[in-house]
Protein backbone atom coordinates (compact mmCIF):
# COMPACT_ATOMS: atom_id res chain seq x y z
CA UNK A 1 0.00 0.00 0.00
CA UNK A 2 1.22 3.37 -1.06
CA UNK A 3 1.04 6.14 1.63
CA UNK A 4 0.85 9.77 0.64
CA UNK A 5 4.07 11.82 1.32
CA UNK A 6 4.31 15.62 1.04
CA UNK A 7 7.60 15.75 -1.24
CA UNK A 8 5.21 14.37 -3.81
CA UNK A 9 2.94 16.91 -3.91
CA UNK A 10 3.79 21.06 -4.74
CA UNK A 11 1.84 23.85 -2.32
CA UNK A 12 -0.77 25.22 -5.06
CA UNK A 13 -2.59 28.04 -2.23
CA UNK A 14 -4.57 28.23 1.12
CA UNK A 15 -7.59 28.06 2.79
CA UNK A 16 -8.74 31.47 3.49
CA UNK A 17 -11.86 31.73 5.00
CA UNK A 18 -15.42 30.13 5.45
CA UNK A 19 -18.16 31.42 2.73
CA UNK A 20 -21.93 30.90 3.59
CA UNK A 21 -23.86 28.98 5.89
CA UNK A 22 -23.17 25.68 3.83
CA UNK A 23 -19.62 25.09 4.29
CA UNK A 24 -17.81 26.67 1.45
CA UNK A 25 -14.47 27.78 1.53
CA UNK A 26 -13.17 30.69 0.29
CA UNK A 27 -9.13 29.79 -1.15
CA UNK A 28 -6.64 31.64 -2.94
CA UNK A 29 -4.34 29.82 -5.22
CA UNK A 30 -1.43 31.00 -6.44
CA UNK A 31 -0.59 29.31 -9.35
CA UNK A 32 -4.00 28.43 -12.24
CA UNK A 33 -5.10 24.75 -10.79
CA UNK A 34 -8.28 23.82 -11.27
CA UNK A 35 -9.68 21.04 -8.77
CA UNK A 36 -11.03 18.00 -10.17
CA UNK A 37 -12.49 15.13 -7.95
CA UNK A 38 -10.11 15.84 -4.93
CA UNK A 39 -8.70 18.27 -2.47
CA UNK A 40 -5.35 18.09 -0.79
CA UNK A 41 -5.27 20.04 2.22
CA UNK A 42 -1.97 19.83 4.42
CA UNK A 43 -2.87 18.35 7.75
CA UNK A 44 0.14 17.79 10.11
CA UNK A 45 2.47 18.15 7.65
CA UNK A 46 0.66 15.84 5.33
CA UNK A 47 -1.77 16.03 2.30
CA UNK A 48 -4.65 14.79 3.25
CA UNK A 49 -7.29 14.12 0.66
CA UNK A 50 -10.84 15.48 0.48
CA UNK A 51 -13.89 14.78 -2.07
CA UNK A 52 -14.82 17.95 -4.04
CA UNK A 53 -18.63 18.62 -4.49
CA UNK A 54 -17.61 21.50 -6.23
CA UNK A 55 -15.26 24.57 -7.20
CA UNK A 56 -15.72 27.39 -8.76
CA UNK A 57 -13.62 30.83 -9.80
CA UNK A 58 -14.86 33.88 -7.95
CA UNK A 59 -12.33 36.68 -8.71
CA UNK A 60 -8.22 37.00 -9.58
CA UNK A 61 -6.98 33.89 -7.58
CA UNK A 62 -10.12 33.53 -5.38
CA UNK A 63 -12.31 30.58 -5.99
CA UNK A 64 -14.82 28.38 -3.35
CA UNK A 65 -14.75 25.21 -2.76
CA UNK A 66 -17.17 22.55 -0.97
CA UNK A 67 -15.36 19.49 0.37
CA UNK A 68 -17.84 16.41 1.00
CA UNK A 69 -19.73 16.00 4.26
CA UNK A 70 -18.57 19.54 5.08
CA UNK A 71 -21.63 20.92 5.68
CA UNK A 72 -21.53 23.65 8.70
CA UNK A 73 -19.69 26.46 9.15
CA UNK A 74 -18.20 25.38 12.44
CA UNK A 75 -16.87 22.48 10.52
CA UNK A 76 -15.39 24.61 7.46
CA UNK A 77 -13.90 27.09 10.01
CA UNK A 78 -11.99 23.90 11.32
CA UNK A 79 -10.22 24.28 7.44
CA UNK A 80 -9.07 28.18 7.45
CA UNK A 81 -5.46 28.44 7.02
CA UNK A 82 -4.33 25.04 5.79
CA UNK A 83 -2.31 24.84 2.57
CA UNK A 84 -3.74 23.30 -0.67
CA UNK A 85 -1.65 20.83 -2.27
CA UNK A 86 -1.20 19.31 -5.45
CA UNK A 87 0.16 16.03 -6.41
CA UNK A 88 3.05 16.38 -8.86
CA UNK A 89 2.99 15.30 -12.53
CA UNK A 90 4.23 11.48 -12.91
CA UNK A 91 8.19 12.36 -13.44
CA UNK A 92 8.22 15.62 -13.36
CA UNK A 93 10.52 17.09 -11.06
CA UNK A 94 9.64 19.45 -8.60
CA UNK A 95 9.52 22.85 -10.12
CA UNK A 96 10.12 26.46 -8.54
CA UNK A 97 7.33 27.61 -6.98
CA UNK A 98 5.01 29.47 -8.84
CA UNK A 99 5.47 31.62 -5.40
CA UNK A 100 9.01 32.48 -6.36
CA UNK A 101 7.86 35.55 -8.78
CA UNK A 102 6.96 37.32 -5.35
CA UNK A 103 10.31 38.00 -4.84
CA UNK A 104 10.88 41.55 -5.74
CA UNK A 105 7.56 42.36 -4.75
CA UNK A 106 6.98 45.56 -2.04
CA UNK A 107 5.72 44.70 1.23
CA UNK A 108 3.22 47.57 2.10
CA UNK A 109 1.84 47.06 6.04
CA UNK A 110 -1.56 48.75 6.48
CA UNK A 111 0.28 51.08 9.82
CA UNK A 112 3.63 50.80 8.60
CA UNK A 113 3.42 51.36 5.18
CA UNK A 114 6.88 50.30 2.89
CA UNK A 115 8.60 47.38 5.23
CA UNK A 116 10.61 46.11 1.88
CA UNK A 117 10.71 43.98 -0.94
CA UNK A 118 10.87 40.24 -0.71
CA UNK A 119 14.13 38.79 -1.18
CA UNK A 120 13.32 35.33 -0.87
CA UNK A 121 10.51 32.88 0.00
CA UNK A 122 11.21 30.54 2.42
CA UNK A 123 9.23 27.28 2.94
CA UNK A 124 8.95 26.06 6.36
CA UNK A 125 6.95 23.03 7.03
CA UNK A 126 3.40 24.40 8.13
CA UNK A 127 3.80 28.03 6.25
CA UNK A 128 5.87 30.09 3.74
CA UNK A 129 7.77 33.02 4.75
CA UNK A 130 8.82 35.96 3.68
CA UNK A 131 12.20 37.62 4.04
CA UNK A 132 13.16 41.23 3.79
CA UNK A 133 15.33 43.58 5.40
CA UNK A 134 14.10 46.16 7.44
CA UNK A 135 15.79 49.06 9.16
CA UNK A 136 18.70 47.12 8.66
CA UNK A 137 17.52 43.73 10.09
CA UNK A 138 16.23 40.50 8.05
CA UNK A 139 12.78 39.95 8.80
CA UNK A 140 10.89 37.04 8.12
CA UNK A 141 6.65 37.24 7.74
CA UNK A 142 4.24 34.33 7.52
CA UNK A 143 2.91 34.31 4.36
CA UNK A 144 -0.80 33.18 5.37
CA UNK A 145 -3.78 34.89 6.03
CA UNK A 146 -5.07 36.76 7.74
CA UNK A 147 -1.58 38.92 7.14
CA UNK A 148 -1.30 38.92 3.55
CA UNK A 149 -4.28 41.13 2.73
CA UNK A 150 -4.06 41.32 -1.28
CA UNK A 151 -1.34 41.00 -3.85
CA UNK A 152 -1.29 43.18 -6.72
CA UNK A 153 0.64 41.88 -9.84
CA UNK A 154 0.51 44.91 -12.05
CA UNK A 155 2.31 47.17 -9.48
CA UNK A 156 4.10 43.97 -8.14
CA UNK A 157 2.93 45.08 -4.48
CA UNK A 158 1.75 43.09 -1.54
CA UNK A 159 -0.28 44.54 1.02
CA UNK A 160 0.00 42.93 4.54
CA UNK A 161 -1.59 43.92 8.50
CA UNK A 162 1.32 42.60 10.13
CA UNK A 163 0.65 41.50 14.21
CA UNK A 164 1.76 44.04 16.67
CA UNK A 165 5.58 43.49 18.04
CA UNK A 166 6.39 42.03 14.60
CA UNK A 167 8.42 44.47 13.63
CA UNK A 168 10.24 45.21 16.85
Amino acid sequence: MKTINRKDFDFIGSVVKVHGNFGELKIQLNQKEKLKEWAFLEIREKPVPFLLESFRHLTGNEYLIKLKNIDTVDKAADFIGYNLMMPLKKGAKRKQKVDEDLVGFLLIDENFGEIGRVEELIEMPMQLLFRTTYNNKELLIPAVEPIIQWVDDETKEIGLDLPDGLLD
